[in-house]
């Protein structure tokens, strides 16, 4: 199978038969798991093993799993907090850790091996939304020290994460999943505080992920962190220091998705330094947009190397993934996952004041992606 730098998203809690011949014959870098595919424990199992089947090199399974408003398996592990949850009590490097190990071990037993997590942004006075509540503090010291602390509970249970959303949203306009957010803030200004938790985090983790803010101070005004090599490769790789792997968001945001075809948006993505690039709804696309990816390579020379440096950093964080499954077997059952959930989600409620409700995000995005509105379901974040 040649290599690949797609990551795509399937549309149901089970395969259909094109998808099973486009996951065969055409088998992505990863595939990303939405509330979408999830049901019940056995049923999530037999999904991710059926994928892993069809395919001599199976893909990497991701998921944006962070607990309270972002919490794919809210409907199997009840009552993860959110990032801002570990800020407002006792003990919270202790319990952000402990919530990361519940995390790792829950994906562990799912044999999902990487969690698109933890947030790393810097909070600005009011959240950004679609960020509400996700980010763990509103100073980088404290976002080191937390996210740092869930990172390395997620790495203990033997899975691999991402930080988001480089170079950093904290104090962005609006939701990216909408429009553009812009970020007015100088590099001067990011370096001193955005930057930091990518910095001090980055080569831990392994593999960031590049949001679709825009930064008119930094790059063209109208021009996502995706498809801009100054941020992508200067400011990531040069700045920041980083040599990992570089994940878009999700290209089928209307931040990005807006600015041209699947093609030309890809082209761009990879040619400003992204090494896998997400298109989480339309797995139909994925046989023209791999061929139209390897055609380029192959009569063009600027653009072959830089997949060939992709698909080495994918590989290089391949085997990241391998050795921190390694050092942590999967636990013998997912009853022994709820025994852990429930004893953390226990021990942080004594130390937590009552918490706000928010309408879940999988449930917000059912219809049409156009903010506003409650659905009826709510969750604690």
């Amino acid at each position: 199978m040649p290599p690949d730098l797609l990551g795509i998203g399937i549309t149901g809690k089970s395969l259909t038969d094109l998808e099973r011949r486009i996951l065969r014959q055409s088998t992505p870098y990863a595939v990303v798991l939405f509330g979408r595919n999830i049901a019940d424990p056995k049923q999530l199992c037999d999904l991710v093993r059926e994928v892993k089947s069809l395919a001599k090199a199976p893909p990497l399974f991701m998921i944006d799993e962070e607990g309270g408003r972002v919490d794919r398996l809210r409907h199997l592990i009840p009552g993860l907090p959110s990032a801002e949850a570990f800020g407002e009590g006792e003990r919270p490097e202790e319990l952000s850790q402990w919530c990361g190990r519940v995390i790792g071990m829950a994906l562990r037993y799912f044999d999902v091996e990487v969690d698109l997590a933890p947030v790393v942004d810097v909070r600005a006075v009011e959240s950004p939304k679609g960020l509400e509540r996700r980010m763990f503090g509103g100073d980088a010291d404290t976002v080191v020290e937390l996210a740092g602390a869930f990172m390395r509970g997620v790495h203990g249970a033997g899975v691999a994460t991402c930080l988001k959303h480089f170079p950093g949203i904290g104090t962005g306009s609006a939701d990216p999943h909408y429009g553009a957010t812009v970020i007015d803030a100088s590099l001067d200004e990011l370096v001193r505080r955005d930057l930091v938790p990518f910095v001090r985090l980055g080569h831990e983790a392994g593999a960031i992920m590049i949001g679709h803010g825009t930064y008119p101070q930094v790059d063209q005004p109208d021009l996502p962190a995706t498809l801009s090599r100054r941020i992508t490769t200067d400011v990531l790789r040069q700045v920041a220091g980083f040599d990992g792997l570089a994940v878009t968001d999700d290209m089928e945001m209307h931040a990005v998705s807006d600015l041209g075809s699947y093609e030309s948006i890809t082209d761009r993505a990879l040619m400003a330094g992204n090494d896998v690039i997400l298109f989480c709804s339309h797995i139909e696309r994925v046989p023209d947009l791999q061929r139209h990816v390897r055609e380029t390579a192959a009569r063009d020379a600027a653009y072959g190397a830089r997949f060939a440096e992709a698909c080495a950093r994918g590989e290089k964080y391949r085997a990241h993934v391998g050795r921190l499954r390694k050092n942590a077997p999967a636990p013998a059952s997912f009853d022994a996952v709820i025994d852990e959930a429930t004893r953390f989600v226990d021990e942080l409620e004594k130390t937590r004041p009552p918490r706000e409700i928010y309408v879940p995000d999988e449930e917000r995005r059912k219809g049409p992606r156009k903010p506003g509105g409650r659905t009826g379901r709510e969750e604690w974040t």
